[in-house]
């Protein structure tokens, strides 16, 4: 391919050509690996933000569903404040609780679920405070992932969290 010559500068122009076809490959060898080897490092470090930043979302994802599950509990407990264990009332208020925990995705196996009993620590009248809890084991997605020669960073493998809720009885 020729280029047009320049009628008023052609020496320039032919310079500036000139330039222009040669190949990258004229760098010196010395500089050739170096922005592979910086975007290896910080690709690094990229990879482990990301992780770290998913996993607390996903920490955080299962805290805002375990607390919804205890405000659905302690709305029912609300109304019906004299729970008994094994009682039917109990049984469905275990079911609200449970039902709401699946709805946001946690998983309802009593290894990893647990509903405590409703508290009523000033005794059973209106207005008085119920308190329900519920607690719940996150097995990391990630857990299987160790990177080499940092393994998991102090990253949590399992995490047991516990919800309250504190309602007014009606």
């Amino acid at each position: 391919m020729r280029l047009p010559m320049c009628a008023s500068h052609p020496k320039p122009f032919r310079a500036f050509s000139k330039r222009l076809r040669q190949r990258p490959s004229a760098r010196p060898r010395r500089e050739s690996g170096q922005s592979m080897l910086e975007m290896t490092v910080g690709l690094v470090f990229l990879v482990i933000i990301v992780l770290i930043l998913f996993e607390m979302a996903v920490l955080f994802y299962s805290y805002i569903a375990l607390l919804n599950a205890s405000r659905e509990g302690a709305v029912f407990a609300a109304t019906h404040p004299t729970l008994v264990p094994g009682d039917s009332e109990y049984e469905r208020f275990e079911a609200i609780t449970t039902a709401e925990a699946v709805e946001g995705g946690l998983d309802t196996d009593p290894e990893f679920f647990e509903i405590h009993p409703p508290e009523t620590p000033y005794g059973v009248a209106p207005l008085e405070p119920i308190i329900v809890r519920v607690s719940y084991q996150l097995v990391n997605p990630t857990s299987g992932i160790i990177l080499p020669f940092m393994g998991r960073m102090g990253l949590f493998q399992s995490a047991w969290m516990t919800a309250s809720t504190e309602m007014p009885i009606q």
